[in-house]
Order: C-alpha cells, then structure tokens, then sequence
C-alpha cells in the first residue's frame, strides 16, 4: 500500500529547501574520495569493455561501425581531442581471427575490472544514499556477496547494450537530420539543433535513472530515480561544455597518445563522478523530503532463505 502513495507535489518553497539541503549535505560527503576510487577503476575497465563491444556487436552491426561509435563517444562525450591512441590499439587487434583462449581472457579480465567498477559504484551510492548494508548471518553474506559480483557483470551488460543500442539510434537520428539540415530554414534548423540536444539528455536520463533505480541496496520510487536522472544528465551536459574545453585545450595529458587518452578519461570520470553523486544526494534528499525514505532492502532471494533457515 506504501509503494502506491502518491508522490506529493513540492512548492516552490520546498523546491529551493530541496536544493539547498542537497548542496548542503552533499559537501559533507566524501565525493573526492568516492570519485578518485570510480575513476581508477573506470580506466583498467575500459580497455576490456571496448574490446568486448567490438567483439560482441561487431558481428552484428559490423566492426567499422562500432568503432566509429566507440570514436563518436569519447570525442564528443568524453572530451577527447584525438582517440586515435585507443583505436590504433584496436585496429592492430584482428578481432575476425581472434582466439577462443583471447576471447575467454577478454571476458575474464572484463568480468573482474567490471566488478570493481559497478561495485565501486553500488558501494557509493549507497554512501550517499546512507544505506547501511547490515547482515549479521555469514552463510547470508557470504551469498550477498556473490549476487553482487554477479550482479555487476549483469549490470554492465545491461549498461552496455543500452549504451550501444541508444547512442546508435541517436548516429541514426543525427545521420539523417544532417541530410536534411540543408534544406531546411532557419528556424527549422534551431529546432532540429534543440531537438539533438535534448535527444542526447534524454539517452543519459535514462542511463542515470536506471542507476539510481537499481544500483544499490534500497528501495527507490521510479520518480525520484527519474528525477535524479533529469538533474544528472542536464548538469552533466552543461558541465561537459566546460570540461570538454579545459581537457582538449588546457589539460596537459591531451598530446601524450594512449597515456595521454586514459589521463583524459580518468580526468573526465573524475568530474563527471561528482555530478553523478550530486544526483544520487538529490535523490536521498528528495525522498525524506516527500515522507519516502531510502531504507536498506535485502534481496528476495536471501529473505525467503532467511525465513526458511528460521523456519
């Protein structure tokens, strides 16, 4: 019954004293601290991640293709003013005549960096959510601990078909607008530019609320994980305009080649892992404000074996 109240709506009033509590408490996390440790495991993450993607969608969409979007997404999301050091890398890399042992590598090294990676991630947002993970039974945590793991590889799956399948449709979107793009008017072309713009919103709107949604140990009304999600990728996207500046043109790693592209990378996670926690804070705040706080929820799966073992 709980699960099916309404979510009041705030005044402007309640709005600002949202913002403000979020600012105010976000400060008093360690954001630097849970960046820094995202960002370490995001760089040793994403060399297997691309080499997985390839390998995995190359043979659908073609390897050309993917690399291309592989391309697209670290110059124009990232900030990278030259990828050539990463795919010179892949390109040296015959993926057609790949071996069953380098594909079974791949996954191995993709299963343990990614691990750490969504871990990583779970562990703070639940920092800024203030769930406490407590499970007093070994066996229980012991199991917990496995599902996790298991989960992350799971979760970055998910991340990565959505994040394929979703920037793929917006090269899509962007392919044939562009050929339309000439012979519109003036102020056709203002709308199509707004309308790529908020495209590019709404594919990480997505991303983030099924992060705020899913990755961590609480419960979380779907319009509050939305609502984090909007702020997120609106604060993300005008935040990028102003990272993307300093890291192509003031960041003194961009003319150092693959070192210099992963400098780049962990730069930008860094940052953009601020923004991701200003958003999970936001959701925090939000749910206390509306009387729907974040608590601690054990899977159901480990709850039916707790009963049984009580049983």
């Amino acid at each position: 019954m709980d699960s099916k109240r309404k979510v009041p709506k705030l005044s402007w009033k309640e709005v600002l004293q949202l913002f403000k509590t979020t600012f105010v408490e976000f400060f008093g996390e360690k954001s630097f601290f849970h960046g820094a440790a995202l960002a370490y495991y995001a760089v040793f993450a994403i060399i297997p991640i691309i080499y997985l993607a390839v390998i995995s969608f190359g043979s659908i969409m073609g390897q050309e293709a993917i690399l291309k979007l592989i391309k697209t997404l670290l110059e124009e999301q990232v900030g990278m003013k030259d990828s050539s050091g990463i795919l010179d890398f892949l390109s040296e890399v015959h993926f057609e005549k790949s071996s069953v042992i380098l594909n079974i590598v791949g996954i191995i090294a993709l299963m343990f960096s990614s691990s750490a990676l969504i871990s990583s991630l779970r562990m703070s947002i639940n920092e800024f959510y203030d769930i406490h993970v407590k499970i007093d039974d070994r066996k229980t945590q012991i199991l917990y601990t496995i599902l996790i793991k298991l989960g992350s590889v799971f979760m970055l799956a998910v991340f990565g078909i959505s994040i394929v399948l979703l920037y793929t449709g917006e090269t899509i979107f962007m392919s044939i607008s562009g050929e339309l793009y000439e012979s519109l008017h003036l102020q056709q072309k203002w709308i199509m530019n707004l309308i790529e713009h908020l495209v590019a919103i709404g594919i990480n709107t997505i991303l983030f609320s099924i992060v705020y949604k899913y990755l961590h140990d609480g419960k979380v009304l779907w319009k509050l994980a939305l609502s984090g999600g909007l702020l997120t990728s609106c604060l993300l996207y005008v935040g990028q305009i102003g990272l993307k500046f300093y890291l192509t043109k003031y960041f003194f790693g961009s003319q150092m080649g693959i070192a210099g592209t992963l400098l780049i990378f962990l730069a930008w996670m860094y940052y953009s892992s601020q923004i991701i926690f200003l958003g999970a804070k936001f959701v925090k705040v939000y749910s206390e404000v509306i009387g729907r706080p974040i608590t601690f929820e054990v899977h159901r799966f480990l709850q039916k074996m707790h009963q049984k073992k009580k049983e």
